[in-house]
């Protein structure tokens, strides 16, 4: 039945429940991420004031106890009485969204603040929030206001102050009422920070926390010495800096033109890559226009170099993922706030046209002019930059063979790997697939198996180390191709050339079990290892879902009397034989017959041992419970690390290991 809906349903939200209420619509979220957008908007109204240089230090507390303080010497926040609006001005800037002193530049010119709702907002969610602010109103005056879950408490207090910097001081505790998280770690205010400090090289900033103690964030040298710091493998003399002015307007019927400030420092380095932009102060995680235009002039500029210097071919093309991962840029655009176009209220990204073009047009004409006039470091990154584009085409040439050979359906029998045995069952559930070692193991397995739901895939020697191998070569490997076209549910790993290939959707999965079947020495072990490691790095999924299964074979078949006994290892085999003797059953009576492969084991055994499921044995491979050091564990036993791989095998097994 509907329910009611009339003339009394519709309700506003008004004052704190703006905010507490639907938290999201401001801040973007309710949990962790949200709570730490609220705390940053009190640290850019001081990062604000710095902007206008009239602040010099901005001090931030990350408290114990989840309360927050910010401190600048700017020149305080206005509280009082506000003739024009009737109010007073703490109303305005605490209590009231769309208030501000930013919708033009008499106050600000260039600031993070905009849209009015930053510090209204942050208090309307804040438990407490006390407010002091001192300021020079025909004397030095010191105002403080105090609020409780968005509301006033008390009156406005005015004192006199006498020998104290201007300056506003904020102290608050994000509500758990509001958000679902408000434990910021402290890398947080670090990042943030230091982004602040980089793009103010006058500005110091300084970061207490834990109780006691303190970093100090200061770069004199701004984006330059920020980018010295960070990048350490420098394939350059000195990072490359640019700054310059544009005027111009992003509608040319409505708009008066603006001025429009640009700097950017880059540099290039081997495994090391940092994108970093900035408007207004504001760290720009999204990109916007500035970032298309650094992908688009970057990558222009190289290509062109690419080709005058013949190193390309006149219709090659250079892309910016093949500079992406040698690139350390860091930029900052700066505009009068109001004419900021940001996407939205986080202000991830900005949307003016015209600050798109005018960076465009900036970065490559003083970039090509500086390739032009160092022709030695500017050979270097072409290098670097045709070596990554020779390296993505060659990708992109495996990605099409896989998406051919993956796409194609495994019930087209023309289209099967030419080894593979089918099995009659079509249900996923019950299907069972055996991989096995060489075509020898195939043909026991085959004459051994239940034809109606066991099907075999059979594989020649040792398959690589998929831990230790790129996925562009991985996926060159037949063998591995072919594994995972029977397997059928596409993969989970990506790397940096080859993305975009079939993606895991286990509901594709032609298999109700994996078992991986290989002989019981050592050879046989290894494969076992290498087979597991493969699904682990391409399928984890499968192996958490208890897809994946290990069939144990047997080492010794012992006859006695006409009864056939398996021994796995050499313990069962001195159990079994113990009870043999204890029955009154002579040595001369016992026939013990190794195994010398899965090829060589008579099918009516390898049916018993092995395939039935009656009298099989298989091992599960699982996921620990707690499997956060899997990655470690696979690594040490599987990857390079040889000093790990010994260390464990020492403590372990006790067995010592020569790495010489």
């Amino acid at each position: 039945m509907a329910k009611d809906y009339s003339n009394k349903s519709l309700k506003a939200l008004k004052g704190e429940q703006q905010v507490r209420e639907r938290p999201n619509v401001i801040f973007g979220t309710k949990d962790a991420d949200g709570c730490a957008h609220s705390i940053f908007e009190i640290i850019a109204n001081s990062i604000d004031e710095a902007r206008e240089n009239t602040c010099d230090t901005i001090e931030v507390w990350h408290n114990v106890d989840g309360t927050v303080r910010v401190r600048d010497n700017g020149r305080g926040v206005p509280m009082d009485w506000n003739e024009e609006e009737n109010k007073y001005n703490w109303e305005l800037v605490f209590c009231t969204l769309y208030a501000s002193g930013k919708y033009d530049s008499d106050n600000y010119g260039e600031s993070l603040g905009l849209n009015g709702l930053g510090a209204t907002a942050t208090q309307y969610a804040s438990e407490f929030m006390n407010v002091v602010s001192i300021r020079d109103d025909n004397g030095y005056k010191k105002y403080t206001m105090n609020f409780k879950k968005g509301r006033p408490i008390g009156e406005l207090k005015v004192e006199e102050a006498t020998g104290e910097n201007t300056g506003t001081d904020i102290t608050f505790k994000p509500d758990r009422e509001v958000f679902t998280d408000i434990n910021i770690p402290v890398h947080f205010y670090m990042d943030r920070l230091r982004r602040a400090a980089m793009l103010l090289p006058k500005v110091k900033f300084i970061l207490h926390y834990e109780g006691t103690k303190e970093i100090t964030l200061y770069y004199p040298d701004g984006i330059k010495g920020f980018i010295n710091e960070a990048c350490s493998s420098q394939m350059l003399k000195a990072p490359i800096y640019f700054t310059g002015e544009a005027f111009g307007e992003d509608d040319e019927a409505n708009d008066e033109p603006y001025k429009l400030g640009m700097d950017i420092a880059i540099t290039f380095a081997r495994e090391q890559s940092l994108i970093e932009l900035y408007h207004n102060n504001s760290y720009l995680e999204e990109g916007g226009v500035t970032l298309d235009a650094l992908r688009y002039s970057v990558a222009k500029v190289i290509e062109d170099a690419a080709k005058k210097s013949g190193k390309i071919g006149r219709t090659d093309k250079i892309l910016f993922k093949d500079i992406e991962e040698i690139l350390v840029a860091v930029g900052a655009t700066n505009c009068p706030g109001h004419r900021t176009e940001f996407v939205n209220q986080t202000k991830k990204a900005i949307k003016n046209p015209f600050i798109k073009k005018a960076f465009n047009d900036f970065i490559f004409h003083n970039f090509s002019r500086w390739m032009a006039e160092n022709r030695v470091e500017s050979d270097r990154i072409i290098a670097e930059a045709v070596a990554n584009k020779e390296a993505r085409e060659r990708a992109e040439e495996v990605k099409k063979n896989v998406l051919r050979r993956l796409s194609s359906s495994i019930d087209k029998f023309s289209e099967r790997p030419s080894k593979f045995v089918e099995c009659a069952s079509k249900n996923p559930l019950e299907r069972e697939l055996y991989i096995v070692e060489g075509d020898s193991a195939k043909g026991s397995v085959k004459l051994a198996r239940d034809g109606k739901f066991q099907a075999i895939m059979p594989i020649r020697g040792k398959i690589m180390n998929c831990l230790k191998e790129d996925l562009t070569r991985i996926l060159n490997s037949d063998i591995i191709v072919d594994l995972l076209k029977v397997i059928g549910c596409g993969i989970e790993a990506e790397s940096k050339h080859v993305k975009d290939l079939p993606k895991f959707d286990v509901s594709k999965l032609n298999w109700g079990k994996i078992i991986i079947c290989t002989d019981a020495d050592i050879d046989g072990m290894q494969i076992r290892c290498l087979l597991i490691t493969m699904i682990y790095r391409l399928m984890p999924t499968l192996i958490k879902m208890g897809k994946v299964y290990i069939a144990e074979t047997p080492l010794f078949e012992i006859t006695a009397k006409g009864n056939t006994h398996f021994a796995y290892n050499e313990p069962e085999k001195v159990k079994i034989l113990n009870e043999l003797y204890s029955s009154g059953i002579k040595d001369s009576q016992i026939r013990i017959q190794r195994s010398k492969g899965l090829g060589e084991n008579d099918p009516e055994m390898m049916h018993v041992s092995t395939m039935n499921p009656l009298t099989r044995r298989l091992v599960p491979v699982e996921y620990p419970e707690n499997d956060k050091d899997l990655p470690m564990l696979f690594e040490a036993l599987l990857g390079s690390d040889i000093v790990s791989r010994k260390y464990l095998i020492e403590e372990y097994f006790n067995i010592e290991v020569d790495i010489d």
